[in-house]
């Protein structure tokens, strides 16, 4: 997909972030928007943004990911009225962290139900229109570099990003035969609103060590302008894997060639984080 004028694209999780920057520059590309989120005032925000400038957006909705007969609904009123999209987007997201003894059920529910269930439901309910509209088409799913390699304390958020990374990979030869691309979206540290909003699970993020650790990692952050810009680079190149730094590139790469390495970097990154966990442990 070079052009994507008057295309009809779905994008959730718009109301910030990747979401919303990616929103503002697809609709600067001349793109048909159809936005969701579950904050219904920063949805209308980015839609108001957007037409600001000129750009449509043709319906915007807040509802649960989560929720299939939400998402189906918002899927039929499109295709009732527009006919099948050519672009779905699943960004939307959250993130748990903890250790194992620390998740409960409902952190590892809701990393499910959210950042796995949510994408799938986009993927039932949207792509199988696009297949029998037979004008090819584009998915991008934004999984993680957590879906990549393991960090620590992430294995609730890693099974639903390492999930829809899988989902994905077999989704892209699958679809070739419709000429409908497959792109996966791996971000390392973005400047969102979720990495304050973030829940480390048993651990008091007000501690003097939590605070250092969280400057360390906004040293490292990218705009989630510029990944927009990667991702638009990514459909238009038909790519893949899109890494959002060269960090995560790397590290993947030491991963799949140098397993030794990475293995002796991800256990000290591991103890590391579980000596630093000791002194913030909330009471």
């Amino acid at each position: 997909m070079k052009k994507f004028e008057n295309k009809n694209c779905v994008i959730t999780g718009s109301a910030s972030g990747i979401g919303r920057a990616t929103a503002i520059a697809m609709g600067k590309l001349g793109v048909n928007l159809f936005l969701t989120d579950i904050n219904s005032e920063g949805l209308k925000n980015t839609a108001q943004m957007i037409r600001n400038y000129g750009g449509v957006v043709s319906l915007i909705k807040a509802f649960d990911i989560s929720k299939y007969e939400e998402v189906k609904d918002f899927a039929d009123e499109i295709h009732k009225e527009f006919g099948s999209i050519d672009i779905l987007m699943n960004i939307a997201g959250t993130s748990i962290w903890g250790s194992v003894d620390q998740l409960t059920h409902g952190h590892w529910k809701t990393m499910i139900d959210v950042d796995l269930w949510g994408p799938i439901h986009g993927i039932e309910c949207f792509i199988p229109e696009m297949i029998r509209a037979g004008n090819g088409g584009h998915l991008i799913n934004v999984s993680s570099a957590a879906g990549l390699v393991a960090f620590p304390w992430h294995a609730a958020y890693s099974a639903a990003k390492w999930g829809i990374l899988g989902a994905s990979e077999v989704l892209r030869y699958d679809l070739m035969q419709h000429n409908i691309d497959v792109t996966v979206v791996c971000p390392g540290a973005v400047d969102t609103p979720l990495k304050n909003s973030v829940e480390i699970v048993g651990v008091d993020r007000t501690h003097p060590e939590v605070k250092k650790l969280e400057e360390k990692f906004n040293k490292r952050t990218v705009t989630p302008e510029k990944v927009a810009q990667q991702i638009i680079k990514g459909i238009k190149k038909k790519k893949f894997l899109v890494f959002t730094s060269n960090d995560i590139k790397l590290l993947y790469w030491f991963k799949r060639k140098m397993f030794p390495l990475y293995h002796m970097v991800m256990k000290k990154l591991n103890k590391l984080l579980n000596e630093a966990a000791e002194i913030t442990r909330k009471i």
